[in-house]
């Protein structure tokens, strides 16, 4: 018997098994071979055998990174896209911040939108109006009621510049607001989840899906630049 026919045999045998994915089987004659012969060419069909299965495996693997890589990218543009208009209504909340700054006010803005357009608007007029419900949050759920010709605001988000106090977070739970879009947090009267959380208590027939920091930055320094100069006046008045 030719050895060196029957391995050449053996390894064109190897490499056709290995480079089919599915494992199809590939049969030889095994007449006239000796049994050192039928062993070494069973061993080489097992190698083969497991050489295709890893190349499927790795096939598999390969595909299954690409399908998951192709995912987070398209995941990484949606949360861009979504970023950026909740950006720019952020920015439209922190116009009505600074009407409230030029009142005196202690800087907070608002806007409610629908359909990617703006329905109402509001800003923080408590101390202008003498009237304690006069936020920023309650004067656009009334404008954008208003608006709607309905108390129910399904559908809408509101952007805030400032975390809501628990006034304005139970009228946005009473409301149905759908979202709030909040810029900076408030520690000391928050009731988004600084405090309490008002707007997602389980018990509640209606809970209200919570966005936080965009455009913080910005917000935040909107108002310690206001308490800033109220400070500096308090103090700059006391002397001399």
């Amino acid at each position: 018997m030719n050895t060196k026919k029957i391995k050449t045999e053996i390894s064109s045998t190897a490499e056709q098994k290995a480079s089919q994915t599915a494992g199809e089987d590939i049969s030889f004659s095994t007449d006239g071979m000796d049994k050192t012969d039928r062993a070494l060419l069973t061993e080489d069909r097992r190698a083969a055998d497991r050489a295709a299965k890893q190349l499927k495996w790795e096939r598999r693997m390969r595909l299954k990174k690409e399908r998951e890589e192709n995912a987070r990218r398209e995941a990484e543009r949606k949360n861009a896209e979504i970023r950026s208009v909740h950006e720019r209504f952020m920015r439209a909340a922190l116009e009505e911040a600074q009407k409230a700054a030029a009142l005196k006010e202690v800087p907070i803005g608002c806007v409610i939108v629908k359909n990617a357009k703006i329905i109402a608007r509001g800003y923080n007029r408590r101390n202008t109006d003498a009237n304690t419900l006069s936020h920023a949050e309650l004067n656009a759920i009334r404008d954008a009621s208003h608006a709607l010709g309905d108390w129910r605001l399904e559908g809408c988000t509101l952007y805030v510049t400032l975390e809501p106090c628990q006034m304005c977070a139970g009228a946005i739970v009473q409301s149905r607001i759908d979202e709030v879009v909040i810029g900076c947090m408030n520690p000391k009267a928050g009731c988004a989840g600084s405090v309490l959380n008002l707007m997602q208590v389980p018990a509640f027939n209606h809970q209200v899906k919570i966005t936080r920091g965009i455009l913080e930055e910005a917000c935040s320094s909107l108002i310690s630049r206001f308490f800033e100069n109220l400070r500096s006046e308090k103090a700059d008045s006391r002397k001399p």
